[in-house]
Parts: structure tokens; sequence; C-alpha cells
């Protein structure tokens, strides 16, 4: 029964070097365990790596962000970011929530 693995002669798959190393190109006549998991390595079929929730959200992000930036761009005017922001303020629920001057709050 031979140890190692060697598919050319010289080289173990192990890593083991030596002259009297007992080596074969037949997987079935190894008994060395590393050299057995080296060669199932290359048999096996590589593993098909599915894609992360991370993955996901940020290609569904990509492909609706073009095309709804571009459009909010060319439609609307570019206005101040003051103006922006009591826009924004406005459009909220509530009388509370709209823009109340310029004026700092009173020290209570």
């Amino acid at each position: 029964m031979v140890i190692h693995y060697s598919p050319v002669d010289g080289n173990v798959a192990c890593g083991r070097a030596g002259s009297s190393l007992n080596s074969s190109a037949a997987t079935g006549q190894v008994s060395c365990k590393l050299c057995l998991r080296s060669v199932e390595k290359v048999a096996s079929e590589p593993v098909r790596k599915t894609p992360t929730l991370a993955e996901l959200r940020a290609a569904a992000k990509a492909a609706a962000t073009p095309a709804a930036s571009s459009e909010a761009l060319k439609s609307a005017p570019r206005l101040s970011p003051r103006a922006e922001w009591q826009k924004r303020l406005e459009q909220l629920p509530g009388r509370n929530r709209l823009p109340r001057g310029v004026s700092r709050q009173a020290f209570i």
C-alpha cells in the first residue's frame, strides 16, 4: 500500500519531501489523510456563493436609483438648501412642522 499521492514524481500533495516517500498517482492506494484531502479539494465542485442580504439590497438600490434620480434632477428646479428644508417641513403633517422663523428660542 502506497502512503502519499503524487501526480508528478517528486511532488507530494501533502507537501512532505524526502527521497524515501512511497507515492502513487492512483488515489485508491493512498493512505495519507492530508494527501486525500488535497485530492478531494481539487476534485470537488466549487461551491456557489449565495449573495448576502447586503449585496441584494445594494443591487436593488443600484437598479432603482439611476431611473429615479435622473427624473428628479431633470423635473425639479434646483433650490437653495434652506428652501429645500422649508419645503420638506411644509410637506410633513401637522401645524407644528411649519418653520417658525429665524429668531432664537427664548430661555425658559
